[in-house]
């Protein structure tokens, strides 16, 4: 078994593949000089070729096992075997010698061709014989075209001899080694597959007894229609598609053979319906042709069974897989601190998780699950207090504030997406994510006042150092030492002014109350109308026309867009006036904003970084004076109404695009239902 295996070719272009054994190179010649003789024994009195070759097969399989660097010492011992063989058996000289190059010719033709067109066949650099229809396909025509080359020069040979030449000597000797190649080789090629690799039983294979069935009435039913002289023989063929319906390949194509051997012994000898033919030659063309037929029958249907089984197995892996992931899913889903809700197209609720039971129940305590969820959800989705100040969840705007029954409040962090084809058929669902904020709302509120207050407090004795420090530097000579250290004095005020401003900003857009309107971006009453007044006099805003409006805060997202374009203009190349652009498209209930600009851009391993607080890229901490607080700003904003941002890349670069999605417009998105 281990020599077996070490012809197999794991590799696609054959290198490296093992060498055959002396031994096995003696008995592959010695098999092939007895299928010779096998083959010269059919030539018919009166005629100069075998009516039969199966030599050609086995030469086909023989180049196959040998790696290709050794494909010379093949070819040489069949070209003189061949030869030996011919002459022995009182073959003409001419017919010897083109004989044996046809022979040559056409098996190194088929086996160049099948390794080129059929990577995975075994021996061509894969592991299987025929397994899908496609690939027999692809054999049967390089069969063909190698033999279809050998029959070229061996008519040339037959006329060289001096024997009569006709439309039917090509003919007879292309049909002779297409059935050796197909029947011989196909069966050697399942043979080899059977011993060297593991082949998998039908899917809905059959019994050994059923097998043995099968055989007997096969054998019984192909002597009777071959002794009897009605053409009754296309019957056989049923029999061809029984086997390879129920049996592996290799035990199909083997009863397929047997089945057509007994057809053509019986036909050479006299009896069957091709035998009323009184030329030989044009009973063997027939029987060849049948035999074929039934060969090709039971290897097409099989090698379709063995891709239906391979479909079928992938298809019940797939499905597993599935079903695996699908648990998985759902215990992650379960073990989750946010409540998910999945609702269909005309809002039910059809999926839910235990942390968004959990809520329902405390919004509706005692109701079971569906008449809880039912319950949130529409609280969630319709705010009680309707006014223009309450957050619209629907739209994916964050805070949800709902009163529970004993009197205290929940707030929720709601976030919302569309799932398409959420049945399969075209209908599209919707996720909520519920988050409960109310201890971290409640403690950034005070925080947020703090704050107001603190930087209210600490402007006035800030200022009072800035003109003391700018009136103390005025009255000093510049070439004064003193003079710079003023100067420096000066500067750290005006950082800590900005740090001041930024902590508060920063504060009021994490812990303030948002009032989301209908906000138009463009347009004299658009939010970005006042944009240009952050650029200098040779920087250029474009915005794009009829940009679709928000639905959120205008303050805060006049913060948002004054800090992304303030950026633009700050971070810029030397020389280079900036340019930023902004842009914005539908994208189901969001809108998608892109601001672009020119400037030094932002490394890869830094666009995740900069949304932190007080964290600047390098491309900029040296150059440019700022807080590092700006961007954390945008990002807080982005997230409380529902929505995330990321910097990527300009193209073409240099420069940065920061994407970011908010709600769309009330007036612009229609509500989703709930039942």
């Amino acid at each position: 078994m281990s020599e077996v295996l070490e012809l197999e070719d794991p590799a696609p272009t054959g290198t490296g593949r093992t060498a055959l054994p002396i031994r096995w190179v003696v008995a592959a010649s010695v098999a092939y000089a007895v299928l010779a003789v096998v083959g010269r024994l059919t030539v018919v009195h009166g005629q100069t070729v075998s009516l039969v070759w199966p030599g050609a097969g086995a030469a086909v399989i023989w180049l196959l096992v040998e790696t290709p660097r050794l494909w010379w010492r093949v070819l040489l011992l069949v070209l003189v075997i061949h030869a030996t063989v011919s002459a022995m058996t009182g073959a003409d000289w001419q017919l010897v010698v083109l004989g044996a190059v046809s022979l040559v010719v056409q098996t190194a033709v088929v086996v160049w061709l099948v390794r080129r067109w059929c990577p995975s066949l075994l021996g061509a650099g894969g592991t299987q014989s025929f397994r899908s229809p496609r690939l027999l396909a692809q054999v049967s025509a390089a069969a063909a075209i190698g033999c279809l080359v050998g029959a070229a020069i061996g008519t040339a040979g037959v006329a060289a001899s001096g024997s009569p030449v006709d439309a039917w000597t090509p003919v007879a000797w292309f049909a002779r080694h297409f059935t050796g190649v197909i029947v011989f080789g196909g069966l050697g090629h399942l043979a080899w597959e059977w011993r060297t690799q593991s082949v998998p039983p039908r899917a809905q294979g059959g019994s050994r007894l059923e097998l043995a069935l099968l055989w007997a009435i096969s054998l019984a039913a192909s002597s009777l229609v071959f002794l009897q002289p009605l053409p009754l023989v296309f019957l056989v063929v049923a029999l061809s598609v029984w086997s390879a319906a129920r049996y592996p390949t290799f035990l199909a194509a083997l009863h397929a053979a047997a089945v057509g051997s007994v057809g053509f012994v019986l036909t050479l000898a006299g009896f069957g319906p091709f035998a009323e033919l009184a030329d030989p030659v044009e009973q063997a063309l027939l029987i060849q042709v049948f035999l074929v037929a039934v060969l090709l029958t039971g290897l097409g249907v099989g090698a379709l069974g063995d891709r239906i089984d391979e479909l079928v197995a992938s298809l019940t892996r797939s499905r597993e897989q599935a079903a695996e992931q699908a648990e998985l899913l759902a215990e992650m889903t379960e073990s989750m601190g946010e409540g998910l809700v999945v609702l269909d197209e005309v809002g039910r609720v059809v999926r839910s998780n235990g942390a968004s039971r959990r809520l329902a129940h405390r919004v509706a305590p005692g109701a079971d699950d569906d008449t809880a969820l039912h319950d949130l959800v529409v609280q969630v989705l319709h705010p009680v207090v309707d006014t223009a100040a309450v957050p619209r969840p629907e739209l994916g705007v964050g805070d949800v504030p709902i009163r529970l029954a004993d009197g205290d409040e929940l707030v929720l962090a709601v976030s919302r997406a569309p799932l398409s084809e959420q049945h399969g058929d075209g209908r599209a669902g919707t996720l909520l994510v519920l988050r409960e904020v109310t201890e971290h709302r409640k403690g950034l509120r005070p925080l947020a006042g703090f704050a107001s207050t603190a930087a209210h407090d600490l402007r006035g004795p800030l200022t009072a150092i800035r003109s003391w420090i700018s009136l103390a530097a005025e009255t000093l000579d510049p070439d004064d030492e003193a003079h710079e250290g003023l100067q420096r004095a000066e500067r750290a005020s005006l950082q800590m002014a900005d740090m001041i401003d930024d902590l508060l900003a920063h504060a009021l857009a994490e812990a303030g109350d948002l009032a989301p309107v209908d906000v138009p971006l463009s347009g004299a009453d658009g939010v970005l109308a006042q944009a240009g007044d952050l650029l200098g006099p040779d920087d250029e805003l474009v915005i794009a026309t009829d940009l679709p409006a928000v639905h959120a805060d205008p303050v805060a997202v006049r913060q948002l867009f004054a800090n992304l374009i303030g950026n633009g203009a700050k971070y810029t190349r030397d020389g280079v006036p900036a340019r930023v652009v902004v842009s914005a498209r539908r994208q189901g209930a969001r809108v998608v904003v892109e601001v672009e600009d020119n400037g030094v851009g932002v490394e890869e391993s830094e666009r995740t970084l900069i949304f932190q607080r007080f964290h600047r890229s390098g491309a900029v901490r040296a150059h440019f004076r700022g807080t590092g607080m700006g961007l954390s700003i945008c990002q807080t904003v982005v997230q409380r109404h529902g929505g995330t941002i990321e910097c990527l890349a300009a193209d073409p670069g240099p420069g940065s695009v920061f994407r970011f999605d908010l709600p769309a417009a009330i007036a612009e998105t229609a509500d989703v239902p709930v039942a």
